[in-house]
């Protein structure tokens, strides 16, 4: 099961609670059974409840002493408070262990039944003799010393079962005409207790912790998405400045051979220009492309021939080979990473080695299922050059994170020939 973190002090997003929060709603902006929520809760619903019971005062000014519901009033002010103001901070008691998900429902569902059944406890054990005590002290007994039972029902009447209205009436102890010790009346008045009691305590809240929880789930997926989204463009801004790096890096150096070749050996020249227009022919549409999903291994091994075709052109002692299984083709590849690798093989292996030199590209599935390619080379190794600390190769292992996460790499290795071998493994998707 997934950890909770306890709720923060901090107003939550906007997304989940929405704006135009007045005074009455504001605490509703703070992760529900937070404290600043049960401060704020308190404030307000224990304000309209202290208005109630005042105006429930009020109507009973011109009452009697001796009928005055001065317990019933003490009950009833206890049986909105005591939930309003313990069951929202045993909910912030109960958040504060950062419980596991499910755990954390159960443990504020059992918050607000333990209330309830509280309550009912001492609606039924605890109201009377309280009740009771208080009649003591106003003086509303009878001539056996029992409190006077005092029928309170507020906006209509307050009587005494003594009084001649109840008397006319035929009832002793009567509401409506309904007898308070029947099991239908202990049943209304019951579930009514419950009811107060549960929204009171905050049991409406439930549904608001699980609606918070729903949305904020939902606001860490958006996150989520425009923050892959942010990488994906952060990924194409730098294979695009890849892009812009990979033409230039031997475009003069080729030049500059040709235009040297013509006077020396012209038709080495004429090669080299003929290689020239491949190697743009197969690169500059990939390169000017925005670095989408649509590279394919094969794409990517046709600008790495013409590249190495090129390089062959200017330098006669350098061979190259290419092994790729036709099925292996269509598989989708990320783009400009293995031109970058053959430029390694070219710069750091080929150049300082003096002599023949060869440079092989191979494709193949691994055993745990990802498409492999190779470049290797014969060249001067690791110890002629920086190979593996370049800015080139941090950039591919960059983007590999980015595209693939923990599912990709590139290694680099010492040859038994004395070369490099740099190996980039991707999913097959």
């Amino acid at each position: 099961m997934k950890l909770r973190s306890p709720p923060s002090d901090a107003p939550l997003p906007l997304g989940v609670t929405g704006s135009g929060h007045g005074w009455f709603t504001r605490y509703r902006r703070y992760p529900v059974f937070s404290a600043p929520w049960a401060r704020g809760r308190v404030q307000v619903l224990g304000g309209a409840a202290a208005l109630g019971l005042a105006l429930a005062v009020l109507t009973l000014l011109g009452t009697p002493r001796e009928e005055f519901p001065f317990g019933g009033i003490l009950q009833l002010g206890l049986h909105t408070l005591v939930p309003l103001i313990v069951g929202p901070w045993l909910g912030v008691a109960v958040r504060r262990r950062a419980l596991p998900e499910a755990r954390e429902w159960f443990a504020l569902v059992g918050v607000m039944v333990a209330l309830v059944v509280a309550m009912l406890a001492f609606h039924e054990f605890g109201a009377n003799p309280m009740k009771q005590w208080v009649a003591e002290r106003t003086g509303q007994l009878d001539k056996d010393g029992k409190r006077k039972r005092i029928v309170m029902m507020i906006g209509m009447s307050v009587s005494s079962p003594d009084s001649s209205a109840s008397a006319s009436a035929g009832t002793t102890g009567t509401a409506g005409g309904r007898d308070e010790n029947s099991p239908l009346t202990k049943l209304i008045n019951g579930a009514s207790s419950a009811l107060i009691t549960f929204f009171f305590a905050g049991g409406a809240a439930l549904w608001g912790w699980r609606r918070e929880h729903a949305a904020l789930t939902a606001l860490a997926r958006e996150q989520e998405l425009a923050q892959a989204q942010a990488q994906r463009r952060e990924a194409e801004l730098r294979l695009s400045v890849l892009a812009a790096q990979v033409e230039p890096h031997f475009l003069f150096n080729t030049l500059a051979g040709v235009r040297s070749a013509i006077a020396t050996d012209p038709s080495r020249a004429s090669d080299m220009i003929d290689r020239l227009v491949e190697y743009l022919r197969a690169a500059i549409p990939r390169l000017r492309s925005d670095g989408g999903a649509q590279a394919t291994l094969g794409g990517q091994l046709d600008i790495v021939r013409a590249y190495l075709g090129l390089m062959a052109a200017r330098m006669p002692r350098l061979s190259c080979a290419i092994d790729a299984p036709a099925d292996l083709l269509a598989a989708p590849f990320p783009p400009l990473m293995l031109i970058s690798l053959a430029e390694n093989a070219v710069k750091h292996g080929v150049e300082p080695k003096i002599g023949p030199v060869h440079v092989q590209v191979r494709a193949r599935r691994s055993e745990d299922g990802r498409l492999e390619v190779t470049v290797a080379d014969d060249g001067a190794g690791f110890g002629a050059s920086a190979g593996g600390s370049g800015l080139g190769l941090s950039n591919i292992r960059e983007r590999l994170q980015q595209m693939y996460p923990g599912r990709a790499e590139l290694t680099m290795r010492a040859t038994p020939d004395g070369g490099v071998a740099a190996t980039l493994s991707v999913p097959m998707e």
